[in-house]
């Protein structure tokens, strides 16, 4: 047994001294118990003088670590959790006991300020020392939620390190498949941006899937604060093509305007997805380097000797770039492992930044306060769905963002609080209430697609769709036979706001968030003199009243362990409430005017783009979690009405986008 150890029973003295003979004799070595008798009979007689034991303790730790026959000093002077203490031992005389909010610090005696001494000189010496407490190693294992790892020093000779020190090198392998059944049951034939009926009416959907297979390679190099992750994501759904990059004919010497097919040029609008489908598909789905910087002791600053109920934390700095996730919709944040139903709202696919296939960003993240508070700040490519980067225009978009944690449990066997946690579930049955507030924006700048092409401005979506969807690119697309693209739209700017506040208590949860999004700066090329026309439902050419385009959204989701842990079930209302898709208005005709280049007038609506028309999600379901969020079986049944215009998500989600319907969905899933 180690010296930690009995100094934290409280017995000094002789009983120090034959618990040193018992751990000498363990290492099988004689000429280490005379050592270990000098250095017990020298730390009685300077009890008092503190400067000089902990010299003795350094030149003890020091010895440790050069000689390989004796035990690592890590199994002698590990500081050991409350909660590792055996059961019959009573804190000393005086301690006060935490009830679970409040912590509570230990009386200060001399034995506590002994084991105060030994605590800061090991703290010390594993953070200037890494690995000290043994030679150099590699270590293999499984931790549940990180997969498999490998963890080595440099030029490693095979023996494991057992220090509390960081190792520089380590791999963990970890993955996760998602299988499911969907059937979507289709009850309208109406095509709500036109308000015109149509035959014969959309399928039905029913099909078996992989929905995301993902494997990941992470850790660290060089560095314990160096940190890097691969991830490759595979899927049976298939995923969409591009439309070739259309580009809207400016006004030098390009090709024929209707060999491009750009919407207004005299070809067919681009469709969702481009109308390509590859299926069973292998793709890179996030890859970055970040670097961890450790600030400054928040809090006691007590190091290693921290009193109970108490710990040293660090505030952390955090530089990341590459592929990653976007910090904007709260439930795609946490992430689709963690969803509270079988996948996001219709809500968050709707608003999201990246259509959950991650984008190409450079992020710095900030963390303190026991981690209640995250702020984070990303200079992204702009309005990102894995697009290739050529395909993309020039300039950057922004995404910021933070949350805060209130209340939560401390937790005696952590020695830290224990805060919201990683999923809206509250699957960890929180002893007390938690409440996690946050928010983010997304700020897009999007050039003219005349000379960047379609793909950026092809991810945003009426808020009224027709069949699949409609793309706004698609709407505004000019008047039909107009050479050059003139009165198609060319450019516009993508601003997006999101607000959520989510609560956990004793296996309840209730979770609440708000989009808004505004589109803005809309322009023609310099030939349209911004003039925008677009059909209306009758098939009449209107005039885009341009301004600003406001698109809102909702999510109420709640759930209930009613098995602790196990079983939970959860409901789920979402709504979609915009002027985007508008473009009937009120349906009154406020006059007509001339357009150049428009053969006939060019009608005048009452409230186009500025009626607001919504869309509405019903769902109920269970979540069964077998081992955690590692092995569960989730199932839903969902009901759409108004036409969900969310098409970036149609495919994961299960739902055919613009067409009202139920659907039923069951899940499992394995990660490790």
């Amino acid at each position: 047994m180690g010296i930690e150890r009995l100094l934290h029973r409280g017995i000094v003295g002789s009983v120090v001294l034959a618990g040193l003979l018992a751990s000498a004799g363990r290492l099988g070595a004689e000429e280490n118990l005379d050592a270990l008798r000098q250095l017990v009979e020298q730390q009685s007689q300077q009890l008092e003088q503190q400067r000089q034991q902990l010299e003795a303790m350094q030149n003890r730790l020091d010895h440790l670590g050069s000689d390989p026959n004796l035990q690592p000093a890590s199994t002698l002077f590990q500081t050991l959790p409350a909660a590792d203490a055996p059961k019959s031992i009573e804190p000393p005389s005086g301690a006060s006991k935490g009830d679970g909010n409040s912590p509570s610090k230990r009386s200060e005696t001399p034995l506590a300020a002994d084991e105060t001494g030994i605590r800061r000189v090991v703290g010390d010496y594993l953070k200037d020392n890494p690995g000290a407490g043994m030679p150099a190693g590699v270590q293999t294992g499984f931790a549940a939620g990180q997969g498999f790892y490998i963890r080595s020093a440099p030029n490693p000779v095979y023996n494991n390190w057992e220090d509390q020190s960081r190792i520089p090198f380590e791999l963990r392998i970890r993955g996760r498949i998602q299988s499911d059944y969907y059937y979507y049951n289709t009850t309208d034939n109406l095509n709500h941006l036109t308000n015109q009926h149509y035959e014969p009416a959309a399928g039905d959907f029913s099909q078996i899937e992989v929905k995301r297979l993902r494997l990941f390679w992470e850790g660290t190099a060089f560095d314990p604060n160096l940190r890097y992750q691969f991830q490759i994501d595979g899927t049976t759904r298939g995923l969409g093509g591009f439309q070739s990059n259309r580009i809207a004919e400016g006004t030098s010497n390009a090709p024929p305007g209707a060999s491009y097919g750009a919407p207004g040029i005299g070809g067919a609008p681009s469709t969702i997805g481009g109308g390509d489908v590859v299926d069973h598909a292998l793709r890179l789905f996030t890859a970055f380097i970040a670097y961890d910087i450790q600030l400054g002791s928040r809090g006691s600053g007590c190091g290693p000797n921290c009193p109970d109920g108490t710990y040293a934390y660090h505030p952390v700095l955090t530089f990341l770039v590459g592929k990653q996730q976007p910090f904007f919709g709260f439930t795609e944040i946490l992430g689709s492992a963690n969803a509270q139903l079988v996948d996001f709202a219709m809500a968050d696919w709707f608003f999201d930044a990246d259509d959950n296939n991650m984008l190409t960003a450079a992020t710095v993240q900030y963390r303190d306060f026991d981690d209640r508070l995250f702020l984070t700040g990303m200079i992204t490519n702009g309005n990102e769905s894995q697009f290739p980067n050529i395909l993309m225009d020039r300039l950057p978009g922004f995404i910021a963002g933070f949350w805060y944690d209130f209340g939560g449990t401390w937790d005696d066997r952590a020695n830290r609080y224990q805060l919201y946690g990683s999923s809206l579930s509250d699957l960890e049955w929180s002893p007390n209430p938690v409440l996690r507030v946050g928010g983010a924006l997304n700020l897009v700048p999007m050039d003219r697609r005349s000379i960047y092409g379609d793909v950026e401005q092809s991810r945003v979506l009426a808020s009224t769709a027709g069949p699949n969807g409609t793309r706004l690119i698609n709407l505004l697309d000019g008047a039909p036979g107009i050479p050059l693209g003139a009165h198609a739209v060319d450019k516009f700017d993508s601003y997006t706001f999101d607000s959520w506040a989510s609560f956990h208590w004793r296996g309840f949860s209730l979770t609440n968030e708000w989009w808004c999004r505004q589109l803005t700066g809309f322009q023609t090329n310099p030939k349209g003199g911004n003039q925008i026309v677009y059909q209306t439902g009758n098939g009449a050419n209107a005039l885009f009243p341009g301004g600003n385009l406001i698109d809102v959204g909702m999510l109420l989701q709640g759930g209930y362990f009613v098995i602790p842990k196990k079983l939970e079930i959860v409901g789920r209302y979402s709504t979609i409430d915009g002027a985007s898709g508008s473009i009937d208005g009120n349906g009154k005709v406020l006059g007509k005017v001339s357009v150049a280049g428009v053969n006939g007038p060019v009608e005048i609506i009452q409230n186009a783009f500025r009626s607001f028309h919504q869309s509405n999600e019903y769902a109920v379901g269970y979540n069964y979690y077998f081992y955690g969020q590692l092995v569960k079986w989730s199932s839903d049944f969902s009901v759409y009405q108004g036409g969900n215009p969310a098409a970036g998500g149609s495919s994961p989600a299960g739902y055919i986008a613009g067409v009202d319907g139920w659907m039923v969905r069951t899940q499992i899933q394995l990660a490790f």
